[in-house]
């Protein structure tokens, strides 16, 4: 394992836009270690400016082992990073950040695999080792490896350094420990300490229209809201999801068929009983939007001065590929600020959806040359806080994890949840490496939990209209509804409430409250979490296989098991709890009063 001594004598450099290394002379790089917490600061030391690339933190061979096992976090929702230092992959459906979001690549990058943050090592009987920044004001940082090699990377975008000025960087840690779950309630500390977090006073629940109401029709939110009122009034929000606007970026135009416009459909949901809950993608801009027609200025420009779409995910209709709003821009920040003030202020909204929020922070040309792409994007949602979030809920989604700390209530943590195994399991792959951010860095939104089988209509590659099914079975409901509950986070449903079955409304209920607890595994593996709510502990058993497995945990002392669920008592049990023959694709919940 490598020792903080070992680290301390690693390489550093300051790496130049042109892809040369600066002098020693020209450029100075000071360390100053708190313990094993360092602060770093950059010199401009010769008579000229210099353009920085990226400032070198560390560099060079380690003691790690290859094939040493890791968890390396993305730059935004929808990457993350395991494996071995020799064999690493992607977690999760959209490939790399490199690939799928298109970030930038230099020479600098080859031959090594890049992740973002935060790395967690866990060497063979060996205990743990996390390296990982500790703030995100201005700068995002990276962490690069070769099997044994490593490099700690800060990304400074190309800046220019004026001649004797100097740039703090972000703070950065290095900690070792048997536990790796204390190792990142450590590091959660420190990202609090440095952006406070923002507080709500509940776990928000509600319904989302996304994944159930289709096509989305005034009507539609209506019968929902009625039957919710009826049905089940603890979740207490309607959330008006994505797809009510025109377009992307004309955040106050009401989509055509919708029935209503959207100030009349929340206070339709308000008469029904239910809070009316919004969404809002305040960066991206579709290429037929009338912000882009009337103000093609306002938006992220390429080298020649023309909004630039050439970052982010690749659509497969090009001509749908999605510009990005600049926040730097004073008149595109007021346009936003209006944006949300007229949601909260004449809609009535008081919950806020901000969704595709990675296309804040990509790379682009800004109307204010001085602004890191991370300053740029905290600009935004603090406008946006500023304007609504003295009372309203603040959720982010599909976000760049380290420049959204301290501005939302709550974060989503996962892809996109669908009625099949590949999502679901999937899924958890996402979520149980992040259970450790719930209600330390936000409250955790595992996405909607989903009960019922739907059937929708959908296009084929002929454009005809077919039928779309369902394809999970009731032991993936069964592995889903417990995923949900280990995160411990937000309760969102997205079922038809009306067609919901009486069983299924009962599982719903039986999870509110949000319990606020995520679940803390035993092994790296995700099969046995616990989650310590005091007087009563409950443990969450996971088979990702597709074959029956036999399971075994340990508990303390002698306890009676009850089944989560149903509260049906499972006998005594001291010592240990065997469950033989789990289904596949399943899991089971248990629990024991202390």
């Amino acid at each position: 394992m490598l020792t903080l001594d070992e680290l301390k004598k690693l390489d550093q450099a300051v790496r130049l836009a042109d892809c040369t290394t600066a002098s020693e002379h020209d450029a100075a790089i000071e360390k100053t270690w708190t313990g094993n917490v360092l602060q770093t600061r950059v010199t401009n030391r010769s008579g000229r400016p210099l353009k920085i690339k990226e400032v070198v933190l560390f560099s060079g061979e380690t003691p790690y082992s290859p094939d040493t096992p890791f968890y390396g976090e993305g730059y935004q929702m929808l990457t993350q990073y395991g494996g071995t230092l020799s064999s690493p992959y992607h977690i999760g459906a959209y490939g790399t950040d490199w690939d799928f979001f298109r970030l930038p690549r230099t020479k600098f990058h080859e031959n090594v695999w890049s992740v973002y943050n935060l790395l967690l090592l866990s060497p063979e009987n060996q205990g743990h080792q996390l390296l990982g920044f500790t703030s995100c004001h201005r700068f995002s940082g990276e962490l690069r490896f070769r099997g044994s090699y490593l490099e700690v990377i800060m990304d400074t975008e190309d800046l220019t350094l004026e001649p004797g000025a100097s740039w703090e960087l972000e703070q950065f840690i290095f900690s070792a420990g048997p536990d790796h779950n204390q190792l990142l309630t450590e590091l959660a500390e420190h990202l609090n300490r440095n952006h406070p977090r923002k507080l709500y006073p509940e776990i928000p629940t509600g319904w989302c229209s996304y994944y159930c109401l289709r096509p989305m029709t005034a009507e539609g939110f209506y019968e929902n809201a009625r039957a919710m009122k009826e049905r089940i009034p603890e979740l207490k929000r309607i959330q008006i999801d994505g797809g009510y606007a025109a377009a992307d970026g004309d955040f106050l135009i009401p989509r055509p068929g919708l029935g209503a416009d959207v100030k009349t459909i929340s206070d339709g949901i308000r008469a029904n009983g239910m809070e009316a809950a919004g969404y809002i993608s305040p960066f991206i801009v579709d290429p037929f939007a009338k912000l882009l027609e009337e103000h093609p200025d306002w938006l992220i420009q390429d080298e020649e001065g023309k909004p630039f779409n050439g970052i982010g995910q690749k659509k497969r209709t090009p001509d749908r590929q999605w510009y990005m709003l600049d926040t730097t821009h004073p008149e595109a920040l007021n346009y936003l600020r209006n944006a949300v003030r007229t949601m909260h202020d004449e809609w009535g909204w008081r919950y806020f959806k901000m969704d595709f929020l990675q296309y804040g922070a990509l790379p682009g040309i800004r109307y204010d040359k001085n602004a890191t792409r991370i300053e740029a994007f905290r600009r935004g949602i603090q406008a946006i806080a500023d304007e609504v979030g003295h009372d309203s809920f603040l959720l982010g989604c599909n976000a760049p994890f380290w420049p959204l700390l301290g501005l939302v209530h709550g974060n989503r943590i996962t892809n996109d949840i669908a009625r099949d195994w590949k999502h679901v399991g999937g899924n958890a792959r996402e979520q149980f490496p992040r259970n450790w951010q719930n209600d330390t860095l936000w409250y955790n939104d595992p996405d909607v939990i989903v009960l019922e089988r739907v059937t929708f209509k959908t296009r084929n590659i002929s454009g005809e209209l077919v039928d779309k099914p369902s394809l999970i079975t009731d032991q993936e409901f069964e592995f889903h509804k417990a995923v949900i509950l280990a995160s411990g986070g937000m309760i969102i449903s997205g079922d038809l409430i009306p067609k919901m079955s009486e069983k299924n409304i009962n599982v719903l209920k039986k999870l509110l409250p949000p319990i606020g607890k995520a679940a803390s595994f035993d092994d790296t593996g995700y099969t046995i979490g616990r989650i310590d709510l005091g007087d009563k502990q409950v443990v969450c058993v996971f088979n990702f296989d597709e074959e029956p497995k036999d399971f075994e945990f340990a508990i303390s002392g002698s306890h009676r098991l009850y089944d989560f669920w149903t509260d049906e008592e499972l006998g005594e049990f001291s010592s240990k709890v065997q469950i033989p023959s789990l289904e596949g694709h399943c899991a089971k919940v248990l629990y024991y009063n202390v």
